[in-house]
């Protein structure tokens, strides 16, 4: 239910509050340097991470700390999209925290883990603050893959996470999961904006970017895991935006993933192409990290360009998700012995 105090005004005051507790660059460098992982926890109780990483038991690990983490985001997702205008959007964004937990579940499945080793990995705390906790606790207890999807049924994800289990069985690819999962997650977002009116315009820089970016890394992956163009097709999100489904039909259409991406040349993402195509999912992971460094940046100057309008609690959320993100990069390097160095050329900055 929506609050009374469903003001932008309010809304945007709440999310520059916390944009306030934003770890500056000092501090994250300072995280970077802790010798293990105790000593990075204390630092973070100095930090708005505080009362999530108290709440961690000992001993610490990388994995627990991540948790933490998003926990964290989750509390302040859930308190904006209480107060936002834009709340149904927020709403719908919030899912992306369940689709991680489903993609978690649903390819351990497949790889035969018990629910023991499930629980490490999955966040039910995000279920919780939205009261969907029997659901992703249901799906994780069943007993084989067919019955986690069959309990899944009635929910956003039926219908996408059908094909995938379908597509899997036929070519038993465990990365279908994602690719589905994340279909249905983004045709919820951009189902949700076209019914907003007159606040999707003012939403509209943000959502773009979102499908544009997730139809252009999916046409990718897809190829490189060999789909075929109808394939392609049906997962593709529509109505697009700045890179029209001609476009990407004929990215989907070209022999190999590098004639595919070269052609994004004549389109806003050529800033984004990797110079080297030296390997294949390298090349796409390279992309995608070009992208979500401009999307940090642009997200950032929504608090400047756009101040005090419906866009700047969906921008704290997405910059709090790669402050996230990053800790958790820091973590998984101290917890591995990785260099100092290598954990910071790491992080998205």
């Amino acid at each position: 239910m929506r609050s009374i105090l469903d003001d932008v005004t309010y809304s945007a005051t709440k999310a520059y509050s916390y944009r306030g507790g934003i770890i500056d660059a000092q501090t994250i460098t300072s995280l970077t340097e802790s010798s293990d992982l105790d000593e990075l926890v204390t630092k973070l109780k100095a930090t708005p991470y505080d009362d999530a990483v108290s709440r961690i038991s000992t001993p610490y690990s990388a994995r627990k700390i991540e948790k933490a983490c998003y926990e964290h985001v989750s509390d302040i997702h859930c308190k904006l999209m209480k107060t936002s205008p834009a709340g149904e959007l927020l709403s719908a964004y919030y899912l992306k925290h369940i689709a991680r937990n489903l993609k978690i579940i649903l390819k351990g499945k497949a790889l035969g883990k018990s629910e023991t080793e499930l629980e490490e990995y999955v966040d039910l705390y995000t279920e919780e603050l939205i009261g969907r906790r029997d659901l992703l606790v249901k799906v994780m207890t069943a007993d084989t893959l067919q019955d986690a999807v069959d309990s899944l049924s009635g929910s956003e994800f039926y219908k996408d996470i059908i094909t995938a289990l379908k597509m899997y069985n036929d070519n038993p690819q465990i990365n279908i999961f994602d690719v589905y999962i994340d279909k249905a997650y983004h045709t919820q977002l951009v189902n949700t904006y076209t019914k907003l009116d007159t606040i999707s315009i003012k939403l509209r820089p943000i959502i773009s970017h979102y499908i544009d970016s997730y139809n252009v890394i999916s046409v990718l992956r897809a190829k490189q895991w060999n789909f075929d163009t109808e394939q392609i097709k049906e997962i593709l999100i529509k109505p697009t935006f700045d890179i029209k489904f001609k476009k990407l039909n004929q990215m989907a259409l070209t022999d190999d993933v590098e004639t595919a991406m070269k052609m994004l040349e004549s389109t806003s993402f050529r800033r984004f192409i990797p110079t080297s195509f030296d390997n294949l999912a390298d090349t796409i992971s390279m992309l995608d990290s070009n992208i979500k460094n401009y999307e940090y940046h642009k997200f950032n100057k929504v608090f400047v360009w756009y101040a005090f309008t419906d866009l700047v609690s969906l921008a704290l959320i997405r910059v709090k998700e790669f402050e996230a993100a990053n800790i958790a990069t820091i973590s998984f390097g101290i917890e591995n012995d990785i260099e100092t160095k290598i954990i910071q050329e790491n992080l998205t900055q």
